[in-house]
């Protein structure tokens, strides 16, 4: 398992499953990040652009205050291929 310090939740299986459930439209849901909470947002940064090791950067706020960083690394400019994706802060 990941080294983590998230809680692990107190609700039993029903609670789980009535919290998961959407009334809106009858889904199962366990929501994005973005839909989340009000507040949540996620902003891209390109680092290099047309070279070897085109760098995108996802930085993942909740009302300004920075969560964490995803930094995603493509082969070239075309982002075509996927070298690598870490979290990076």
């Amino acid at each position: 398992m990941a080294d983590t310090t998230k809680q692990k939740s107190q609700l039993d299986g029903n609670q789980t499953l009535q919290k998961a459930f959407n009334d809106v439209d009858a889904s199962m849901t366990v929501n994005g990040f973005v839909v989340g909470k009000v507040g949540h947002k996620v902003t891209l940064s390109i680092t290099t652009t047309s070279l070897a090791n085109d760098t995108e950067v996802y930085t993942f706020t909740d009302s300004g205050t920075q969560l964490y960083i995803i930094t995603i690394i493509y082969t070239d400019g075309a982002r075509d291929t996927l070298l690598s994706v870490e979290r990076t802060a």
